[in-house]
Order: C-alpha cells, then sequence, then structure tokens
C-alpha cells in the first residue's frame, strides 16, 4: 500500500472528497461483512458474533497456554533418583571431622597398630599407648599430620602414621518446604543436599523454588543455594551437614519463558520484582544465528508486545510471566499487533506471518461506541520514512536559505533575517515526530493489506466534537453543528491570529484523510466534508519575500501538519 506525504489522499474543494472508508473495500472476505453488517444493525444484533468472536479467543488462549507449556520448568530433570541412589562416600579437604566419622589408622615401625576408629561423643578417638586424641573439627586434610604429632609426644621415633576418613556420620536430616515427600531422611553428614532433596522427591515443579534452597541448623540460616549454579556451571558449596539440619525449599518466584532460537527452552526463575534478557540468556544459551526477540507480558495491568533487535532487548526489562521468543531473521512465524480505543478482549494479536488487516479485523470486539468506520493504523516503517522525507526537505530549505546569493546590499540585509527565521524554523521542525499513519479510508483494497510486525490499530470512540487549532486566537473544541460553516467555527475560537494564512486551511479526518479548504468555501455548510471528530487546522502565513522558499516551507509545515496531527508556526 503506498504510504507517505505524497500518498495522504488529500483532497482539494469540497467534492472531491466523499467519506467511504469501507463501502470502497473490494472482495471481503464473509466474516468482515458480517461484522460490518452486524455493527450497523446496532447492538441487539451482536450476540451471534459476541459468541463467535468470543469462541476464537478462547481457543486463541489455549493455544497460547499449550505453547507456554512446553517449555519446561528449567531444572526439571535434577531430581529423578540419580543422587538418592548413589550416596557419596568421598570428603571433600575441609571437611571437619565429627561425632561418629569413623577414622582408620595404621601405625608401623617400632609400634605397630591398624583399626577403625569411631569419634565418640567426646569428640575424641582412642589411639592404645597413646591415648584419647581429641579430633572433632580438624579438617579433612589436616588429620593425618593432626594424629601423627600426637603419636610422636609418646613415640619420639621410628613410629610412623597414616590417618584416613573411611565414613562419615551417620545423620538424620529434615526436607520440607515445597518438595514433593516432605520428611526426616536418613543419609551421611558428607553428603550433599541433592542426596537429601533427592530423597524427598525432588523439588515441586509449580511450586517450588531453585534458586532459593536453605539450610537451617537449630534455626539459624547456615546457607543458601542457588541450584542454577550446579545446573549451569557445576558448582556446589561445600556442606557439612549434622544431625538434626533442615534443608527448606523455597517457594518458586517470579520466572519468565525463553523459546525460539535457543539452546535451553525453558521457565527460568529469578528474584526481585524484574530481571533482564541478557541475564537469563547466560542460562539458556541463546542459538548463534538469533538475531531478533519477540517478547509479550503484562505491564501495569496491560499486556504488551514488542518486536526488537536482540542487542536491544537484552537490556529490556522484564516481569513475571513474561514470554520471550528468540528468532532468527529469516525465520519469522508470527507477528504481534497491539490494538488499542474502543475494544473489549486481548491489547496485543500475535497473527501468522504475512496475515492481512482483514484477518485481525475479523477478530476484533467492538464496543457500542466505537467507531469502525475511522480505524486508525500506524505504522514504525511508514513513521520513519515521514521523518526521512521531512528531514531531507529541510535540508534541501537550509540549503536554498543559506546559498542563495543577494543581488543588492539591500537583499543582503533582508537574506540574513530570513536566513536567521528560517534556521529557527528548521530547529523545531527537526523535532517533530510523525505518527506514521496508514490511511484505509477509501482505498478498495485495504483489508488486503498486509500487516506489519509492531503495527498499532486504534479504534476511536464516536465522537461529537470538531477541534480547531493552528493560527487561531483561542485553540478550542466544540461541540459539532453540521449547520455551522467554517467561518462559524473560526469566529467561535476568536478568529484568525495576525500570523494566520487566510487563504487556504486543512482538514484533518478522523480516518486519517485530508481535505484542503479555499477561502471562497469558508462561508458554506460542507456537508459530507466537515465531520464530528474532524481537526480543522489553520497553518501560518509564510512571511518571505522568495517564492522559493516560500514554496518550500509551506509543503514542509503541510506535511508536519499531516504527519503529526499538529500546526508548527512560522
Amino acid at each position: 500500500m503506498a504510504s507517505g506525504f505524497s500518498n495522504l489522499m488529500i483532497d482539494k474543494g469540497i467534492g472531491s472528497h466523499r467519506y467511504r472508508p469501507w463501502e470502497a473495500v473490494g472482495k471481503m472476505k464473509m466474516a468482515s461483512k458480517k461484522i460490518i453488517m452486524t455493527l450497523l444493525a446496532g447492538a441487539a444484533l451482536l450476540a451471534p458474533a459476541v459468541y463467535a468472536l468470543e469462541t476464537q479467543q478462547l481457543e486463541k488462549e489455549e493455544e497460547a497456554f499449550a505453547l507456554e507449556a512446553t517449555a519446561p520448568v528449567f531444572g526439571a530433570t535434577l531430581f529423578q533418583g540419580a543422587f538418592k541412589d548413589q550416596p557419596f562416600t568421598g570428603f571433600n579437604p575441609s571437611y571437619r571431622i565429627a561425632v561418629g566419622d569413623q577414622i582408620n589408622l595404621q601405625l608401623w615401625g617400632a609400634y605397630t597398630f591398624s583399626a577403625t576408629l569411631p569419634v565418640d561423643p567426646q569428640g575424641n578417638i582412642f589411639i592404645p599407648e597413646v591415648g584419647p586424641v581429641h579430633v572433632a573439627g580438624v579438617e579433612n586434610s589436616e588429620l593425618n599430620s593432626f594424629v601423627l604429632r600426637h603419636v610422636k609426644r609418646v613415640f619420639k621415633s621410628n613410629v610412623q602414621a597414616y590417618v584416613n576418613l573411611e565414613a562419615s556420620q551417620p545423620v538424620k536430616v529434615f526436607v520440607t518446604g515445597f518438595v514433593d515427600r516432605p520428611g526426616l531422611y536418613n543419609g551421611y553428614s558428607s553428603d550433599s543436599i541433592l542426596y537429601y532433596i533427592d530423597s524427598a522427591g525432588g523439588i515441586a515443579q509449580e511450586s517450588g523454588s531453585f534458586i532459593d534452597v536453605n539450610v537451617l541448623r537449630n534455626n539459624q540460616l547456615i546457607q543458601n543455594i542457588n541450584l542454577y549454579n550446579f545446573l549451569v556451571a557445576g558448582t556446589m558449596p561445600a556442606l557439612q551437614l549434622r544431625n538434626g539440619d533442615s534443608i527448606v525449599v523455597g517457594p518458586r518466584n517470579g520466572s519468565i519463558t525463553i523459546e525460539g532460537a535457543v539452546q535451553t527452552p525453558a521457565q527460568i526463575e529469578f528474584k526481585g520484582p524484574s530481571t533482564q534478557l541478557g541475564e537469563m540468556l547466560l542460562i539458556a544459551k541463546p542459538d548463534p544465528l538469533a538475531n531478533f526477540a519477540r517478547i509479550t507480558q503484562v505491564v501495569d495491568d496491560r499486556q504488551q508486545a514488542s518486536y526488537m533487535p536482540l542487542e536491544d532487548a537484552l537490556s529490556a526489562p522484564l516481569y513475571s510471566g513474561a514470554v520471550v521468543e528468540l528468532v532468527k531473521d529469516s525465520d519469522i512465524e508470527s507477528i504481534s499487533i497491539k490494538v488499542s480505543g474502543e475494544l473489549d478482549g486481548p491489547a496485543t494479536f500475535v497473527l501468522p506471518y504475512g496475515a492481512t488487516l482483514d484477518d485481525l479485523m475479523v477478530q476484533l470486539k467492538f464496543r457500542s461506541n466505537a467507531d469502525p468506520f475511522s480505524v486508525q493504523l500506524y505504522r514504525k516503517s511508514v513513521a520513519e520514512r515521514q521523518k526521512a522525507a521531512l528531514q531531507r526537505s529541510l535540508d534541501a530549505l537550509q540549503m536554498e536559505a543559506l546559498t542563495r546569493q543577494p543581488a543588492t546590499s539591500e537583499e543582503r540585509g533582508a537574506q540574513k533575517e530570513t536566513a536567521t527565521m528560517i534556521q529557527n524554523f528548521i530547529a523545531k521542525a527537526r523535532k517533530a515526530q510523525p505518527r506514521g499513519q496508514v490511511v484505509l479510508a477509501n482505498t478498495s483494497n485495504a483489508n488486503a493489506m498486509l500487516l506489519e510486525d509492531g503495527d498499532e490499530l486504534v479504534v476511536p470512540s464516536k465522537s461529537s466534537t470538531i477541534s480547531i487549532v493552528g493560527e487561531v486566537v483561542f485553540p478550542t473544541s466544540l461541540v459539532f453543528n453540521e449547520k455551522r460553516t467554517l467561518e462559524d467555527y473560526v469566529e467561535l475560537a476568536g478568529g484568525f491570529t495576525n500570523n494566520a494564512n487566510q487563504d487556504e486551511l486543512v482538514i484533518l479526518h478522523l480516518d486519517g484523510t485530508i481535505s484542503r479548504i479555499e477561502d471562497n468555501d469558508f462561508d458554506n455548510r460542507l456537508r459530507g466534508t466537515l465531520r464530528a471528530g474532524d481537526e480543522i487546522m489553520i497553518m501560518p502565513k509564510i512571511k518571505s519575500s522568495e517564492i522559493q522558499v516560500t514554496k518550500d516551507i509551506t509543503e514542509i509545515l503541510y506535511r508536519i501538519a499531516v504527519g503529526t496531527a499538529a500546526v508548527l508556526s512560522f
């Protein structure tokens, strides 16, 4: 579909503009015809269409739920019996000897002895000819040298010792919180928390946290453990459990779902009110070819959807429940369309790539005060083209104003004043931000227009007012009266200012079309051209003796008025 300022359907005069936004639509699908006819017939006839639309929406919600459910909870496969069936019998160097541990001792030389000695309740082992040696609390790495020093106190020479920890203390540990089978479980003090959680059936996937596991001793927190560190990097804190310790799995925190072009599609948990995609991708690991991200989430009770380059999405805030789909530029399968205004239902629709305007329209549920004939479509790519065209025009105007060669000294003085005025105007004009509206009215194939990802559709309410802005004394909104003329509305707004262009004005219609009315029609009743919801735009008068400069500035002023729905003074 054509777009840009030159194709914004500007009409001159009264007769050239006929209001037929949807009457001219070509071969519409039957579903679209039914919706249009139902709306025209009145709210009483909406029940069948509403039922059909609600059914379609319910089916889409079920599809969305099924899609989200395909992404597993990250870490869901961690606890499947592998840990509880393989208790850990080794000891790390920092393990501290505890009551009940079994220590293997061998002495040789002038005195020989070999036995496995238990650490008694006082924390001692008893060595014949040496006596009790208090080993409780000694690190495993220091155990051999520690025992040998005590042996040397009795046997000054010719006796050597070899000591190793043969078995750790049997303990009973409570496992509770959000696990499948809370209870008291047997093990050894050297066993990891993975062994005990696995023995309790693992973390409850729908309600338990993988990043908030606490170990308590005598009701005091001794360690907070994030199992993602083990899942991603294989690291686990060296923790020595004691009899009566408690392992408490906390409730699940907020989470986001990452899917699409990632190595590990998953529901990933995070702490805090929000997170960033960059942090989550350290876990999910993006596909090397992924270059865009589609983000759908609820912010301030409104569903939002965005599609952006991956490098921009990395720092975007994500809230619990967000669904992020990483895509390769060549593999886009769906687009997100934001809808707002007088509608019931979702704020964002996800449609197949290649969907048309009609595919979206048949799913909309209009409110009773909606104006479906003035549907407005805003597109980022159109706004960018409008902005680029405006910048080119401003560049050309600047070149024209600054390079013109004056013929006389009198013209030289006038040129300086004109150049300053134009430079000030250009500085203001460069700040204008076009809305990127795609005009749908009076276009026979509007329903077949392809939608783009990020399009925004606005359904305005039926209006009973008309606005007048720009170069009038009191810009205002007035109750529309079809008996009034443009001249009447100007007078009600206080009349023209001294800077007003009284030869022609612009009417911006609610559906995005434009009418330019010359002064000889100001006192006529413009039936069909002047309508409720319109915006009467009084343009400024161009104060320049140069015909080309006047023409360029006039074009720019009209372009800004149409593209931004605002009048820029000159």
